[in-house]
């Protein structure tokens, strides 16, 4: 199959599913009343590894060949995907090694430590991630596994969207709105592809932190826009440089728009979801919560999807909030 549709997520939902938690659908009264709507909150924080991205990570690696899986991988990332690849490839005893800048927080570091994978670190100022992978991976016959620019990787992400259908039809619920936070545009891309297809009507947005908005800008102008340099975000999760060659095509069909939060924001939002949902929620993970609960876009007798995506934030960070 040449273009990526719903048939990939739909294969990619049977070839995972086993290895997955299926996270709950919630919602709350609270947060229903103010913004006066009906929101559902998916709770991929509570996934294992603490994010979505376990689903890309695992879809990916087992579709390698024996040779591939006998060879290793090879992965670079600010810790989520980081995490993921080192836990699946765990349970395949496949040798991980995985790039991680020397500044990602400290749990997601040990976490992927913790998970057999090699972690080698490096200056995001001085150092270009990709090419360290490229250079690892032609010398040791390693497979990249990308943390998003991968149709199996996108497929992956996108059974989330595969759970929320099923969680929607099984109370008869049509949403109206899905926000979802975005980075490099893996989970957005397969989330927003399979509600398309199921929710024809519904009106997707990528939502991301403040200095970081390039899929916003990029589907504003129609084509691919960096980020510019010298920015900072506590939402470290999003730190990509510019949509992916892939995955971009997939949003400027699928997204009606981008929404942008700030730090300040995100760290109210968190505190509110652990009042109000009783969950910990990491800041990249709680960016679309908070384009919701900061009335970036009006949500009144709406239902609404908001992705909580990962929940592997620092104790310190998460007290000192």
């Amino acid at each position: 199959m040449s273009k990526f549709n719903y048939l990939n997520i739909q294969e990619a939902y049977e070839n995972i599913k086993h290895k997955l938690i299926k996270t709950p659908l919630i919602t709350n009264d609270y947060i229903n009343k103010i913004l006066n709507s009906k929101v559902y909150f998916k709770l991929e924080n509570l996934q294992v590894t603490g994010s979505f991205k376990l689903r890309g990570a695992t879809n990916k690696i087992n579709k390698l060949s024996k040779k591939q899986k006998l060879a290793g991988v090879v992965a670079y990332s600010s810790g989520n995907h980081a995490q993921a690849v080192g836990y699946a490839s765990m349970q395949e005893n496949i040798s991980a090694k995985i790039i991680m800048p020397k500044n990602a927080p400290k749990i997601k570091i040990d976490n992927t430590r913790k998970y057999k994978a090699e972690v080698i670190l490096y200056d995001p100022e001085k150092e270009i991630r990709e090419e360290i992978g490229k250079k690892i991976a032609r010398n040791e016959n390693r497979t990249i596994i990308k943390p998003y620019d991968d149709h199996d990787i996108i497929a992956g992400q996108g059974t989330v969207a595969y759970e929320i259908s099923k969680e929607l039809e099984n109370h008869s619920i049509i949403p109206d709105i899905y926000l979802c936070c975005c980075g490099g545009g893996g989970l957005i891309a397969g989330t927003s592809t399979y509600l398309k297809y199921r929710y024809p009507n519904i009106q997707s947005f990528a939502v991301e932190p403040f200095g970081f908005d390039d899929t916003k800008q990029s589907l504003d102008n129609k084509k691919i826009i960096a980020n510019k340099p010298g920015k900072s975000s506590i939402c470290d999760a999003l730190f990509a440089q510019q949509p992916g060659e892939l995955t971009f095509p997939i949003n400027l069909e699928n997204l009606k728009g981008g929404f942008v939060v700030s730090d300040k924001e995100v760290k109210n939002s968190i505190k509110v979801l652990a009042e109000h949902l009783k969950i910990i929620v990491e800041p990249g993970g709680a960016v679309a919560a908070t384009a919701a609960l900061t009335n970036k876009i009006n949500l009144k007798n709406k239902t609404v999807i908001v992705m909580i995506s990962g929940g592997n934030i620092d104790f310190d960070m998460f007290v000192n909030l």
